[in-house]
């Protein structure tokens, strides 16, 4: 099975093979050294392409990373949410008629969807509850003990680590991309003044301009 290439990687072939052919070609490079598109010109494109192409690989990585971030953020929220869901249960069995403690571990509140806001309810829940002497003694009753409260609650922070790590992940894709945009920019308009310098020196020899693809690169990079 074939797999499509992107627009973008698309291109940015197209270009190296353009240039390489126009410099090495012996038929090409004379027609178009005469418009001051000599090797030392088409060498800096192809530096500034080889540039490019590091910079859109560092951001399909960074882009990968933050996907794993991510899906490791829901892992681990798996795992923990449903313990502490089940603490939860039995505080709000044993403190039914007790509105002032249930508000003080936020169990009065609608349950939080986002991560911060359910790190808060949920590190405030076991932060107030471990300090409640007497109601974890209610608590043990049923075996739910101090020690298995202490483990809840330090996998909640595990869920914040790894969100933490998540939004830094972010960060770094959103820089490399904008890394690799900005350089797009000026490769693309680097490419413009050569495919109209190369059409120029060639508008008698449409044979050698097929030769080099300049259909596909006419139009450039678009979205």
């Amino acid at each position: 099975m074939m797999h499509k290439t992107s627009r973008l990687a698309d291109f940015l072939i197209n270009s190296g093979n353009a240039l390489v052919n126009a410099r090495d070609n012996k038929k090409i490079y004379p027609l178009i050294a005469k418009y001051k598109m000599t090797d030392k010109r088409i060498n800096l494109g192809l530096a500034l392409l080889k540039k490019l192409v590091a910079c859109d690989k560092k951001k399909t990585e960074a882009h990968g990373i933050q996907l794993e971030a991510r899906a490791e953020v829901r892992r681990v929220f798996a795992e923990v949410h449903p313990v502490y869901m089940e603490h939860v249960g039995f505080v709000r069995l044993y403190c039914r008629r007790e509105p002032g403690r249930l508000a003080g571990m936020l169990l009065q509140e609608p349950r939080k969807k986002h991560v911060s806001g359910w790190f808060r309810q949920a590190d405030t829940f076991y932060s107030n509850l471990l300090v409640d002497e007497e109601l974890l003694g209610r608590l043990k009753v049923n075996g739910v003990t101090a020690v298995e409260l202490k483990a809840g609650h330090a996998n909640v922070k595990k869920v914040a680590q790894a969100d933490i790590a998540y939004k830094d992940t972010i960060g770094r894709a959103q820089d490399a991309k904008e890394n690799r945009d900005a350089l797009r920019v000026e490769f693309t308009a680097w490419m413009k003044e050569f495919l109209y310098i190369y059409k120029v020196a060639l508008r008698e020899h449409p044979q050698l301009l097929e030769s080099l693809g300049i259909r596909e690169l006419s139009a450039g990079y678009t979205r």
